[in-house]
């Protein structure tokens, strides 16, 4: 029996079309579990493969800067998962519990110290995951962004998501005590924030 092929390279514009189908139905898998309910029609309606593709190859042939970042997961030829990360701008304007308050005084006096890279998607769909692609994905946003220089990585995860939750726990991310809403539809789904330093 040959060995598998497995690794991780920068996206091209031809992996577009693979990448838009994952998105979409990792979304679509991941609002379902945020919401506890099946998607409205016109809602799953919206998620559809083909804008996705389009909005990556835009991305991937124009990105935004030299620090704007899109990786896939290669398993014997055929597209995996996918990540996409890039520099952030650490902001007050989201809510705050108030057992953490005090955490965006602290981001916001350490904000010169830090450099700071969001992780945008991290999508592997489930008939490939537990094969490690999403850890390859993530050690190599990591890897990237320590050598620009950034001193922590985070991105946002809708709360009820356990798939993302117990696998950024599982990379050594923990809660940064932030949280936003996002409109889905017209029903609002809270998205927390985790993060993770970068050691030197």
């Amino acid at each position: 029996m040959s060995e598998s092929h497995v690794f991780v390279r920068p996206a091209t514009g031809l992996d577009a079309s693979a990448m838009g189908d994952i998105h979409a139905r990792t979304m679509k898998a991941e609002l379902v579990a945020a919401t506890g309910a099946r998607l409205a029609a016109d809602v799953e309606a919206l998620i559809d493969a083909r804008v996705f593709a389009n909005a990556w190859l835009g991305t991937i042939s124009n990105p935004p800067s030299s620090d704007h970042h899109v990786l896939v997961a290669v398993h014997d030829g055929v597209i995996a998962g996918f990540v996409a990360f890039c520099p952030t701008v650490v902001s007050d304007d989201v809510v705050v519990t108030p057992a953490r308050a005090n955490v965006a005084e602290q981001r916001s006096s350490e904000a010169a110290k830090r450099v700071v890279v969001e992780v945008t998607a991290l999508e592997v769909p489930a008939a490939r995951q537990r094969a490690g692609h999403g850890s390859r994905l993530l050690a190599a946003a990591t890897d990237t962004a320590r050598q620009q220089g950034a001193t922590e990585i985070q991105t946002w995860v809708l709360a009820g998501d356990d798939a993302h939750i117990k696998f950024f726990q599982a990379a050594g991310f923990a809660p940064a005590g932030l949280r936003r809403a996002v409109d889905v539809g017209g029903v609002l789904v809270n998205e927390h924030c985790w993060h993770a330093l970068l050691a030197e």
